[in-house]
């Protein structure tokens, strides 16, 4: 008898001595095997966003959706029953492109023999010399997604991604790879999903220009033609060289016979531009990664079904000056409008930070954090009242070109240009969070959805198999507490996903109500020293905070500016719910304005916990403590 090689030592110790092999139960196996070999039902979810939608129960067996029943429809014999709850059960989102899970392409030094200085002057480049350009780099050759890289993904409700190198007039192929916890071949869908390409070139000298970018590109591509004609005449025994053995010319064949796309990296619409006229001489597919002015050029795009892959990089938003002074608070996404009057106007529309003793009979505002001084001490002049302020027409026009950049996604679809949705650099969270103001700002919630889902499916081909949640899809969906494409749903989460029929459990985390009470006899009210750690190390910042008897928080935060240390006073506001205080904080430096949420468990005299930092290239978490001084007594 012959036994396979991976049979269990207790099997192979049962046919030695001839008893009857040890029956091992079934959970001895992984859970992620199981998860296909058994078949699941997946009890009363959603698969519309209302509330009232019809509860419906899907059957999966096999790394496919079965069938799909009624919630109180009787299920078939020895299935595995996940409980729904209620939940809302969309398809995956697709990352249409990230640099997550790859690495840059490196650049080989040339492979032909060096120009001799002794000949004469050579009229022609040399064959092998391609600055930038890299074609036959593979990502799948390199991909590498571990569970501590992949996890975040899956929290925000992304299950495939196409991850991509980039840094290169040609950077290679991306691959086309699934979320879920597995090694790298089973997460790999397809091994090349596109080809990608940007007016980039590492390392000095030419090309470094936009006429040099287009020139290297236009000369390789003459030169991979002339590479395919070379081998056509060769395969045929008719006349001329033997064509040499070039991985790079090889490559850019199914770029030029229209099997593969080139993905550009273009965000003005001058790049957008070059790269349509370059695919028109060399007949060239192209889409548009990036695209934050595609706008400008929707009908051009749209009369050519040229896709677009929005990274949301809006860039740093300034403050909208159309924002009347001292309104209040501006509403999420936006600033409030800075001061126009002259010298001293900015000092005296920023209060000094609360809790400060009352000065008597000041002689004129204080400048931040000159209420603590003696007022023979303080400065004849702050130097902060003469800085200068761009004129309200050019800030004015700033925030509106920044905001045509961010209603990108919904002029491109009122012009009927495909496109979907890339993270890039950034996180997946951060895009979840982009995609959904642009829900809040006027894209519709269907037109979103279809970005993250069946758009991509259907560039890459796999639209038939995933994109959707209907009986004969892939079971790669996930179920949602809420729906995470209303801006109005602030809290919801992933509490399972299924990648090819393999489950993902998450933990749901509870959210503390906003309108909770604090706990009896705590207050969030008084002076603390805060303590942060962040790319610059450790930062010491001053917080004063009032606290009604609901928990509304309010306050000011002193800090050291990171551009002149200069001393910096921000407004803060929270909500303290049983002894978790949370407090958001608004930095402005200029025309540029940052946002840092805080939040943590208060004790009587301490609070700690984890601050996360919003700024234009994502998000940052790090710890913080802060330590609550003794002079509460001030606040009486």
């Amino acid at each position: 008898m012959r036994l396979h090689r991976h049979a269990p030592a207790a099997a192979l110790l049962a046919v030695v001595l001839g008893v009857p092999a040890l029956t091992f139960p079934a959970s001895a196996a992984p859970t992620q095997s199981r998860s296909q070999a058994q078949p699941v039902a997946v009890r009363d979810v959603r698969l519309e966003a209302r509330a009232d939608a019809p509860r419906k129960t899907l059957l999966l067996r096999g790394g496919r959706i079965e069938g799909v029943l009624d919630a109180t429809a009787p299920l078939p014999p020895a299935v595995r029953v996940i409980e729904g709850k209620g939940q809302l059960a969309l398809p995956t989102f697709i990352d249409a492109y990230t640099q997550a899970g790859t690495t840059a392409p490196v650049v080989k030094p040339d492979r032909d023999v060096p120009v001799s200085t002794r000949s004469d002057v050579q009229v022609d480049m040399r064959e092998a010399g391609r600055k930038g350009i890299t074609p036959a780099y593979r990502a799948s050759e390199t991909f590498d997604l571990p569970n501590d890289k992949s996890k975040p993904f899956r929290e925000s409700g992304f299950g495939w991604l196409v991850s991509a190198p980039s840094g290169e007039l040609l950077s290679g192929s991306s691959v086309l790879a699934t979320s879920r916890e597995a090694a790298a071949r089973d997460q790999i869908v397809q091994g090349i999903a596109f080809a990608h390409g940007d007016f980039r070139a590492s390392g000095p000298g030419y090309p470094g220009t936009p006429m040099g970018f287009v020139a290297q590109l236009r000369q390789f591509f003459l030169d991979a033609a002339r590479q395919r004609e070379l081998e056509l005449r060769f395969s045929q025994a008719r006349p001329g060289p033997r064509p040499p053995f070039d991985a790079d010319l090889a490559a850019a064949r199914p770029l030029l016979l229209h099997e593969r796309r080139l993905m550009c990296a273009a965000d003005s619409d001058l790049a957008i531009e070059r790269w349509l006229r370059l695919a028109d001489e060399q007949g060239l597919d192209i889409g548009i990664t990036g695209g934050r002015a595609a706008h400008e050029v929707a009908a051009l795009l749209a009369g050519r079904k040229i896709p677009v892959v929005l990274t949301l990089e809006w860039g740093e938003e300034p403050k909208d000056p159309r924002e009347k002074k001292d309104a209040g608070k501006a509403p999420e996404g936006s600033a409030q409008k800075a001061p126009d009057s002259g010298a001293g106007a900015a000092a005296e529309s920023r209060p000094a930070p609360a809790g400060d003793p009352p000065q008597e009979k000041p002689a004129e505002p204080a400048a931040p954090g000159a209420s603590e001084k003696p007022a023979s001490d303080a400065p004849a002049a702050d130097p902060k009242q003469w800085e200068y302020e761009e004129p309200l027409a050019v800030r004015e026009e700033k925030r509106l070109e920044w905001e045509k950049g961010r209603d990108c996604a919904m002029k491109l679809a009122a012009a009927g240009v495909p496109f979907a949705f890339g993270s890039a650099s950034a996180s997946p969270s951060e895009l979840l969070k982009r995609v959904r103001t642009l829900v809040e700002k006027g894209l519709g919630r269907e037109a979103a959805l279809e970005a993250l889902c069946l758009t991509p499916a259907r560039w890459l081909g796999l639209d038939g198999r995933v994109g959707a949640v209907a009986p004969g899809k892939d079971a790669t969906f996930t179920l949602w507490t809420g729906d995470p494409l209303d801006p109005a749903v602030k809290d919801a989460q992933v509490a399972w996903m299924f990648v090819d029929g393999f489950a993902h459990e998450f933990e749901i985390k509870p959210k503390q109500a906003p309108g909770g009470k604090p706990k009896e006899g705590l207050s969030a009210a008084g002076r603390y020293e805060v303590t942060t750690e962040g790319r610059q190390g450790k930062r010491t910042s001053q917080l004063v905070l009032e606290m009604t008897a609901d928990g509304d928080v309010s306050g000011k935060w002193t800090s050291r500016s990171p551009r002149d240390d200069s001393e910096q006073v921000s407004d803060a506001s929270g909500h303290l719910s049983g002894t978790t205080l949370t407090l958001e904080v608004k930095f402005s430096f200029g025309e540029r304005e940052f946002t840092q949420k805080l939040s943590g468990e208060l004790t009587a005299d301490a609070w700690s916990g984890e601050l996360t930092a919003a700024r234009p290239g994502g998000e940052s978490t790090s710890p913080f403590t802060a330590t609550r001084k003794p002079q509460q007594e001030e606040l009486r």
